[in-house]
């Protein structure tokens, strides 16, 4: 009994000293010659202010008690010390002021000891030890707690007294000026001297703990705080049925302020707050109450502070209680906005920030953002890199935890994305589905800056698989095994896995390659592009829209360095396998697709994917080719050109035909790993392939006759002179072509041009589908009298034979189509060509003075020369019917149809008239590279001759010059309106 009523006694002490120091400071500052004068310093006020006077002596006091004091300390007995501290309060003031209390409560104290017979001096001993460190949970500790409440600051008589002493003296006690102090000067020693909690005594920090434990409770306690947020409180957290919990005032504080919602004093007193519970887990309400079991049961041994028990507890996340988890990802939220409240991350990091950031004010994830543009930086710190990036991987599974992304994106996540932001608990969603929401439909978000932002977290996505979570779960085994020694960044683990591709496991292959869908947008998202490619995107691509698509153009520029020509070929054969891997196509075809081509990748998936991965192996780009004229986007139409030019060029694009040929290549053309030789070779043996590849290597031929930019060797060979003599013809449908067979014999035509040209028309002789117009016109009849035919043999003039002993029954435009091909033939003949092999006797025996290189055999090989065209066609022309027996007959007997027009540039009516026509100019005029002179000439005059295009310009000059000099003459000579000057002589000349 008498050692309680003792402890009350020094409860009453603490009050009146809170009091009277406040007094006492308060007449220190008006005036200081009063402060110094020794009847200040021994007047009792003075006395009773002094912390250093009260906390370092607890017993010290030997002044009476008043007898209200006295009473009320009595009264008390084995109840509540706080009831006994109020009635001592008021009964002090009562009694004349508080500043007699104390010496009466001590006085109350010593009488009944000694009317009990007991030794007080070694209970004031007691009592002020067990002030200092009173047992957990004891009476005595919450007797404490409720003095300090009330007072407004941390006892200045218990367990700090010592510490006050030494750095807080003078220091006004209330309004948790002393537990601020206290807690700066701890924060300050640390920060010079690791060993600074020697001079702060376990006892000492333990009470600081205690009191803002208290203090974030119930934040009434702090004055300060209430007065800046009384505004706040009252218009957002007013409400004693949402806010009924401890720390629930706090919370609601939390939120708005999360939402910019309280005013600027208000939430820098929540920020402190925010850090000092980032600190120590104990200082945040609800996490302490959620998670204190926990804390015992997995992180007993961590000590308190630095937010190292929220680091166990996050370790440790599987086996924590749901409310905990929840408490503890809310806490991992606020951090994402200000790196101060991620004290191991701020900690770690803050030389970086001095570094590279001295100028960039936290909040709003500003330095963050910072940080991360320097994180390869050569001098950016390991220690900071290794927490930098720890963070940026917890990032990466909720967006939750990226602030700038919650901010900027909150409306679009619950527009485009409410689904999954539905099935988001309050815990960490792992699996990343808003994320992946926001990436799929980035195109359709409305904020810009949101866009911005979801581009960002796809670039880093890209460069380490840490930060791409569905990537990262669904390779984690495949990764730990292939890649085991593979270090993380620079896309180094996305690289291994493409390497390993065929070793992947299926869940692993296809978030591969969705992950290769999405990346292929951006060159942003192509880390090993980007990084080969840095020089060339600066000096060739710097201001193009379209940088990849700027790369691949000029792939071939004697600019371009090796490594980035490499790794732009590279990007091109992956996106070559399936048409989702090309974005471009990707995003203009996809409703075309879905009408034309929707299973046409169902085949290649069902038999487990091509060697690469679950792409289509191209067969959704074959079936897109195959339906071009059904397409409906002209986007769309652009997009499959340009790809099927890059494939011309490039043989290997050809996933099909790769795939078809593969065994054929390696075994009649001895492994050629050159693909335009390989294509060359597997069409010299055509005969010899397998069906497979024989069907795929006709298709690809189609393709390049239906557009002459699709046929790379007559485009190389023919460049000049289809700017010359087809400026104006369409490229499309055979045209271009046509012409060029037309101007074969122009003077202007080289000899590669005319052997390419001497090449093609042999192969439409072949096959009637490589002459795009004949195809178009004469499908229907094909289809009705040459049905029978296996078009897997074609190759051998089949269809057009069919078709010319069908002549009389042929429709529409197709027997003049079919015509101008037998026309073709003959002006260029070749005497293996089975569509003319009828005609090889007689022209064998009628027409061999005719006959020339190029022109009659030698399938169009430029090095042994191109002869004059149309020279054989001219023979059997000339020839009776019946030397010329009944197939050749009929062959030659179509040469009286209507021939082909090239768009109104070229109209070659009648072949016998273009026959006479081309004999006449061969008669005139000699191959290109001999003598302007006639033969036998002796020294005779030698005549320029123009023809076509350059004589029209030619004569159309002369007119005009004849004109125009006519027209000076009649205005010089005869024009009676000319006007004239008058000229008089003056006077003076």
């Amino acid at each position: 009994m008498a050692k309680r009523t003792q402890l009350v006694a020094i409860f009453l002490l603490f009050l009146l000293a809170t009091t009277a120091t406040t007094v006492s400071a308060k007449k220190k500052k008006k005036t200081k010659a009063a402060e110094e004068s020794p009847a200040a310093v021994d007047s009792p006020s003075a006395e009773d202010a002094s912390p250093a006077s009260d906390d370092t002596k607890p017993a010290a006091s030997e002044e009476k008690s008043s007898p209200a004091a006295e009473e009320a300390a009595e009264s008390a007995g084995e109840g509540e010390a706080a009831e006994a501290k109020a009635s001592a309060d008021e009964g002090g003031k009562a009694e004349g002021g508080e500043a007699e209390a104390a010496p009466a409560a001590e006085e109350s104290v010593k009488e009944e000891k000694e009317g009990e017979g007991e030794d007080t001096t070694g209970d004031d001993a007691a009592a002020a030890g067990a002030a200092e460190d009173p047992p957990p949970g004891s009476q005595l500790e919450q007797d404490i707690i409720k003095a300090e409440k009330k007072a407004g600051d941390i006892f200045p008589a218990g367990a700090c007294k010592a510490e006050i002493k030494l750095f807080c003296e003078g220091v006004d006690v209330g309004n948790r000026s002393l537990e601020r102090c206290l807690s700066e000067s701890f924060k300050l020693s640390k920060a010079a001297d690791a060993s600074a909690d020697k001079k702060f005594g376990k006892k000492c920090l333990k009470a600081i703990r205690r009191f803002k434990i208290e203090v974030y409770k119930d934040i009434s306690i702090d004055k300060e705080m209430m007065e800046a947020c009384k505004d706040d409180i009252s218009s957002l957290c007013d409400d004693d049925f949402l806010y009924p919990e401890v720390g629930s005032v706090l919370a609601c504080l939390r939120e708005a302020k999360s939402g910019g919602k309280v005013s600027e004093a208000c939430g820098q007193k929540v920020f402190e707050a925010q850090m000092d519970a980032a600190n120590d887990f104990a200082l945040d309400p609800q996490l302490n109450e959620t998670c204190s079991g926990d804390v015992k049961r997995l992180c007993a041994d961590v000590p308190t502070g630095e937010g190292r028990v929220q680091d166990c507890l996050r370790d440790h996340r599987n086996s924590l209680n749901w409310e905990c988890l929840a408490e503890l990802f809310r806490q991992e939220i606020e951090s994402s906005e200000d790196i101060r409240l991620n004290t191991r991350l701020f900690k770690a990091c803050l030389e970086d920030k001095r570094r590279f950031c001295p100028d960039v004010l936290p909040g709003d994830a500003r330095v963050k953002d910072c940080l991360e543009l320097h994180l390869l930086d050569s001098d950016f710190s390991k220690t900071c890199k290794v927490e930098f990036e720890r963070m940026m991987e917890r990032r990466a599974s909720d967006f939750r935890l990226d602030f700038n992304l919650r901010k900027y994106c909150a409306e679009d996540i619950s527009t485009t994305c409410y689904q999954d932001a539905e099935d988001v608990a309050d815990v960490t969603n792992r699996d990343a589905k808003v994320i992946e929401c926001l990436q799929d439909y980035r195109g359709e978000l409305k904020d810009p800056r949101c866009r911005q932002q979801v581009h960002q977290l796809t670039k880093r996505a890209s460069e380490d698989i840490r930060f791409n979570r569905p990537l990262a779960q669904a390779c984690k085994d495949d990764s730990a095994k292939l890649c085991k020694d593979v270090p993380p960044g620079h896309a180094r683990v996305l690289l291994c896995l493409q390497e390993h591709r065929k070793g992947l496991t299926g869940p692993c292959k296809e978030a591969l390659f969705q992950e290769e869908v999405r990346f292929a947008e951006d060159i942003d998202f192509k880390f090993p592009l980007r990084q080969a490619c840095t020089d060339e995107m600066q000096r060739l691509c710097k201001d193009q829209p379209d940088t990849i698509k700027c790369l691949q153009d000029k792939v071939e520029d004697a600019d371009m360095g090796k490594a980035c020509r490499d790794e732009v070929k590279k990007d091109v054969q992956r996106a070559a396998e399936d048409y989702r891997l090309n974005f471009r196509l990707n995003r203009e075809c996809f409703s075309d697709v879905q009408h034309l081509c929707i299973h046409s990748c169902d085949a290649a998936l069902e038999s487990g994917g091509t060697e690469t991965g679950v792409t289509c192996g191209g067969a959704t780009l074959k079936c897109l080719t195959e339906n071009e004229r059904k397409l409906s986007s002209k986007t769309c139409r652009q997009e499959l050109f340009y790809f099927k030019k890059r494939m011309v060029a490039d043989i290997s694009l050809d996933i099909p035909l790769q795939m078809a040929c593969k065994t054929d290549v390696e075994k009649k053309c001895g492994g050629e790993r050159d693909h335009s030789k390989a294509l060359a070779c597997l069409r010299g043996k055509r005969d010899e392939l397998t069906e497979e590849c024989k069907e795929e290597e006709l298709r690809l031929s189609e393709m390049e006759a239906s557009d002459i930019r699709l046929t790379p060797t007559l485009m190389n060979a023919c460049g000049l002179e289809l700017n010359h003599f087809c400026r104006g013809v369409q490229p499309t449908a055979g045209l271009a072509f046509r012409c060029l067979q037309m101007s074969i014999n122009e003077v202007g035509m080289s000899v590669a041009c005319k052997a390419e040209v001497d090449l093609q028309t042999f192969r439409q002789s072949s096959y009637y589908k490589l002459d795009a117009a004949l195809a178009e016109q004469c499908q229907g009849d094909v289809d009705a009298l040459c049905r029978g035919i296996d078009e897997g043999k074609e190759g051998h003039s089949l269809v057009l034979q069919c078709l010319v002993d069908h002549q009389a029954n042929l429709t529409g435009r197709c027997l003049t189509e079919t015509a101008y091909a037998v026309r073709m033939a003959l002006w260029m003949y070749h005497r293996e060509a089975d569509l003319v092999k009828p005609c090889n006797a007689v022209v064998d025996s009628l027409c061999a003075n005719r006959t020339g290189a190029g022109g009659a055999g030698s399938a169009g090989k430029a090095e042994e020369g191109v002869g004059e065209a149309g020279l054989v066609g001219q023979c059997l022309l000339e020839q009776p019917r019946e030397k010329l027996g009944e197939e050749c007959g009929r062959l030659v007997g179509l040469l009286g149809q209507q021939g082909g027009h090239v768009g109104g540039v070229i109209d070659t009516s009648q072949l016998e008239e273009t026959l006479a026509r081309l004999a006449q100019v061969q008669a005139q005029f000699k191959p290109e590279g001999e003598s302007d002179t006639e033969e036998g000439g002796g020294g005779g005059g030698g005549k320029l001759v123009l023809t076509g295009v350059t004589a029209f310009v030619a004569v159309t000059a002369l007119t005009a010059v004849l004109l125009g000099a006519g027209y000076f003459v009649y205005r010089k000579c005869f024009d009676p309106t000319r006007n004239y000057t008058l000229m008089v002589k003056a006077g003076d000349v």
